[in-house]
């Protein structure tokens, strides 16, 4: 055996949803449970990935785009301290919440922000830069942008909590462990076969003012297209930035011709051989989807005509 093969993180990987018909993926980070996980913490996660597949779903069953039931679940999320977007973002290194995400549709229309500090739905400012401008990436939209697009904002204060100001001190001053607690995302198939992606994230404990993860690049942590998956990644962003990891999957499966599951799998190796390790959901828009990480663990949901499974 080689030593590529010998240091490379192993992959674990599971089919999620239908062959065919409304389909939801949600993840809720990946990485390493942290020092101060609790049981507690854990059912609470649970808890709320399955408020966010019920909110996700409730709009794919009454016959609702893809791109309304991501964020619909993404919305679930971002308003759950637990988890690092919207309230509950990870602080930077000036100790302040900035936050990223993106939104992307099968037919690839896009739009993200970056570095927002005041959007109590980061997902929500994503998609007005899809839907409002001729532009696909923001970065911190001024207050005069967000209210022209009808965006709720709230003081920078509301994002933070102790268990984040915590996690500061604690990267300042016992040094800085790369911290992981939970980038969220979703991917969503509809009736009429229509899928869509979306990620939103507070990036990650102590970063530098300015730095930009994987979660709002289209083609990094966010992809979706018609011809082949959606795809959602959480983890170390510029390790999948590197790989280019969603559309790297995408890529995979359209000109290798390798299934979603090997498409996933053969993606994370490379993002470990970036030193990288993290997860990603992806979705066809025919066929059952994955969830796969590299990581210790991984915060996930899915649900559709064939079951549902979450693991927090």
């Amino acid at each position: 055996m080689n030593e590529h093969a010998t240091s490379t993180p192993l992959v674990t990987a599971e089919s999620a949803g239908s062959e065919d018909g409304i389909t939801l993926i949600i993840h809720a980070g990946a990485g390493n449970r942290g020092r101060h996980h609790t049981a507690e913490r854990s059912e609470q996660v649970k808890a709320d990935v399955t408020r966010a597949l019920d909110a996700g779903y409730a709009v794919l069953e009454a016959g609702g785009a893809a791109e309304d039931a991501v964020i619909a679940a993404i919305h679930v999320m971002e308003d759950a301290p637990e988890f690092n977007a919207g309230r509950g973002a990870a602080l930077t290194s000036d100790g302040l919440a900035r936050m990223d995400a993106c939104l992307m549709t099968g037919d690839g229309d896009v739009g993200a922000v970056a570095g927002v500090s005041t959007v109590r739905n980061p997902i929500d400012a994503a998609r007005a830069v899809k839907d409002f401008t001729k532009h696909v990436l923001f970065a911190d939209p001024t207050d005069e942008e967000l209210a022209a697009w009808g965006i709720a904002t709230v003081s920078n204060d509301y994002f933070i909590t102790d268990e984040r100001r915590r996690s500061l001190v604690e990267a300042q001053t016992s040094g800085d462990t790369w911290e992981k607690h939970g980038t969220i995302g979703a991917v969503a198939r509809d009736a009429a076969g229509r899928i869509a992606a979306g990620t939103s994230t507070g990036g990650i404990t102590n970063q530098m003012h300015g730095r930009v993860g994987d979660s709002p690049l289209p083609g990094c942590g966010t992809f979706a297209d018609q011809r082949t998956v959606a795809v959602s990644c959480t983890g170390i962003g510029e390790a999948f930035i590197k790989a280019v990891a969603a559309h790297q999957v995408a890529d995979r499966v359209r000109f290798a011709g390798e299934s979603v599951h090997d498409a996933a799998v053969a993606t994370l190796a490379e993002v470990a051989e970036h030193h990288g390790d993290g997860g990603m959901i992806v979705l066809p828009a025919t066929g059952r989807g994955v969830v796969a990480y590299n990581s210790e663990m991984m915060n996930f949901g899915y649900r559709s005509a064939a079951g549902e499974r979450v693991q927090g």
